[in-house]
């Protein structure tokens, strides 16, 4: 082998796995400062911190729940109005990324496709479509399914307007609860 060579292989053999340490590092960093951020944001509500929960997401039987390669990260559990509340991040390929909400019922209730990316689904006439649109964000999709109404955003979550969030997802609850009865 060529000596000058030499020096510069060994370089490149020692740099490389000493660059792809310092990224893991890095990368591990960041989630505990999210975490950190995460449990700033719940505790005081007396929320907790679930952080990567897979087992979150696999019930549901709509995209993008379905996909095969789902990640979950921050994951959030807590109560509003009384209700079992939880809040998590979905990314699923290819690098789709979505703020996912739940809310439990009190009641059992069909599977419903309620609203899906911001267009109310034509069951609901144009009374429930307008009722809907008054409250619900643009581009949010809503289903009751397995015992909670779930809805879910296109982007990374913004806790700052969870309650708001939830407030749709608590007003379509007691509104089918009430169909229900």
């Amino acid at each position: 082998m060529n000596e000058p060579l030499l020096p510069l292989l060994l370089l490149a053999v020692l740099l490389v796995p000493t660059v792809l340490v310092a990224r893991s590092a890095k990368r591990l960093g960041r989630g505990a400062r999210r975490t950190e951020r995460l449990a700033l944001w719940a505790e005081p509500r007396g929320w907790r911190v679930r952080g990567a929960a897979p087992e979150m997401v696999g019930r549901w039987q709509v995209a993008p729940f379905t996909a095969v390669d789902k990640d979950v990260t921050d994951g959030l559990v807590g109560e509003y109005r009384g209700r079992e509340a939880t809040s998590l991040r979905l990314e699923a390929p290819p690098g789709e990324v979505h703020h996912v909400i739940t809310l439990e019922l009190r009641a059992a209730l069909p599977v419903v496709q309620v609203m899906t990316d911001g267009v109310p689904a034509p069951e609901l006439g144009a009374a429930g479509g307008a009722w809907l649109l008054e409250r619900a964000p643009a581009g949010m999709s809503l289903r009751v399914e397995r015992g909670v109404v779930l809805g879910w955003l296109p982007g990374e979550p913004l806790l700052t307007e969870l309650d708001r969030y939830l407030e749709v997802l608590d007003d379509v609850a007691e509104h089918m609860e009430r169909l229900a009865r």
